[in-house]
């Protein structure tokens, strides 16, 4: 996040790369400035060069990110009743 930020690309593209919200993104940046105590991007670039944490990984696309979270395979139902083979006795139901 820091690197792609420091290295021009603007949040709306942020978005569209790492896969987050809009929202989470800007969270994310505003995260940033507050650690790092900077206020404006050069100041942030200078203080990413200084420790090295400007270097942008290979491209990436939020398609080629297995999305986290994926549901887990839904489980077989299991038919509540009486099971096949047993002979239960059926209750007798008053009529009035």
């Amino acid at each position: 996040m820091l690197a792609l930020l420091v290295n021009g690309v603007r949040p709306v593209e942020i978005v569209a790369r790492l896969g987050f919200k809009r929202q989470r993104v800007y969270e994310l940046v505003k995260g940033v400035y507050t650690k790092t105590g900077m206020r404006d991007v050069a100041a942030l670039t200078e203080w990413a060069k200084e420790h090295a944490l400007d270097e942008l990984l290979g491209p990436e696309t939020a398609a080629e990110r297995p999305y986290p979270g994926m549901p887990k395979p839904r489980q077989k139902r299991i038919k509540q009743g009486r099971m096949r083979g047993t002979k239960t006795k059926r209750r007798e139901t008053r009529m009035s």
